[in-house]
């Protein structure tokens, strides 16, 4: 379970270069249009696939949580972009990326209200 209650899921699916610090992904999140404090989870991969960091926040702070995948890489069905490039995806697919699975949609179903 994630501390935060984000509004929407945004992965980047470009390079990122994870000796950046908390500063350095935020300023990659307001290049990107993306405001962490006001509710969007920026997801990012490092180029290895070996670690996911995803950052979000309130209006209390940020939070960056970190997850390594010791055992081996993630599977993604996509490659890495040469342009700064994002896609939005769901809760389901974040909890799957958390847990190490690999997942590929063909087509996203309506949400139940």
């Amino acid at each position: 379970m994630l501390p935060f209650h984000p509004k929407r899921f945004i992965i980047v699916q470009h390079h990122i270069d994870f000796r950046r610090q908390w500063n350095g992904l935020l300023g990659e999140c307001y290049k990107l249009g993306f405001d962490p404090y006001s509710g969007d989870c920026v997801v990012f991969i490092k180029k290895d696939r070996t670690q996911l960091r995803a950052l979000s926040g309130d209006s209390r702070g940020l939070f960056l949580v970190a997850r390594r995948f010791d055992g081996g890489r993630l599977s993604l069905a996509w490659v890495f972009q040469e342009q700064p490039t994002t896609k939005a995806i769901t809760l389901a697919e974040i909890a799957l990326l958390l847990e190490g699975a690999s997942y590929t949609v063909h087509k996203h179903v309506r949400q139940w209200k």
